[in-house]
C-alpha cells in the first residue's frame, strides 16, 4: 500500500517513516521500500541500518527510482532495454535534427551550436517530463504564431524525430519513470 505523509521541512517525516519500519522490521514483516532520490540512496540506506539494526536487509530496502525500475522490469520484463548516457543523448538530437533539419524554422543552424544543442535537449526532456505532446506543441504554435509560434513548431518536429530515433538507438534515461509507472501494476513485489 502506498501511503503518502506530507509535511515542511524538519516536521519528522523521514523519522515517522523509519519508525514505522523498524517496527515492521522488529514484527520480522518484510516488503517495506523506502524509496528516496539517487543521490540520498547511500545515506539512507546508512541511516536504515543505524535505526533498524543488521537484520533491517531481511526485511526492507532503500530504493532509488532507477533502482526501482530496474527491479521492476527485471520482474515483468524490459530490463535488456538500453539506455544511452548524455553523451549519446546528444548524438540522437543530432540525429533527429539530420532528419527534420530542412523544416525546422529557428533552429536550424543549432546543430553546429553544441550550447545551444543542450539546452534544446534540455528543453525537450522538461516537455517529457511534463508530458506535453508534439500535437499540443503543434496546437500552440499556431495559436502563439510569430516567432514564438516558429520555436514552438520546431519543437513539436524535434520531439517526434528524437523519439523515433530513441526507438532505433536507445532509451531515454528519463523514460525509465514512464516504462516504470506503466509496469509498476503488473509487478507482484510492489503489492504486498
Amino acid at each position: 500500500m502506498l501511503r503518502l505523509i506530507l509535511g515542511r521541512a524538519g516536521a519528522g517525516k523521514t523519522g515517522q517513516i523509519l519508525q514505522e519500519i523498524r517496527s515492521r522490521v522488529d514484527r520480522r514483516e518484510g516488503g517495506s521500500f523506502l524509496i528516496v532520490p539517487e543521490q540520498y540512496s547511500h545515506e539512507a540506506e546508512r541511516e536504515l541500518a543505524r535505526r533498524c539494526g543488521d537484520t533491517v536487509s531481511l526485511y526492507a530496502e532503500v530504493l532509488s527510482f532507477t533502482r526501482l525500475s530496474h527491479r521492476v522490469a527485471l520482474e515483468v520484463g524490459g530490463s535488456a532495454r538500453v539506455y544511452v548516457d548524455a553523451g549519446g543523448r546528444l548524438l540522437q538530437l543530432a540525429l533527429a535534427m539530420d532528419q527534420v533539419g530542412d523544416a525546422l524554422r529557428v533552429y536550424r543552424s543549432a546543430a553546429r551550436q553544441p550550447e545551444t544543442m543542450l539546452q534544446l535537449l534540455s528543453a525537450l526532456d522538461e516537455l517529457r517530463l511534463g508530458q506535453t505532446t508534439a500535437e499540443q506543441l503543434r496546437a500552440a504554435s499556431e495559436q502563439a504564431g510569430g516567432h514564438l509560434g516558429d520555436k514552438l513548431a520546431d519543437l513539436a518536429l524535434l520531439q517526434e524525430a528524437l523519439s523515433a530515433v530513441e526507438e532505433r538507438t536507445g532509451a531515454d534515461p528519463a523514460s525509465r519513470l514512464e516504462i516504470l509507472a506503466r509496469q509498476i501494476p503488473q509487478s507482484a513485489a510492489l503489492r504486498r
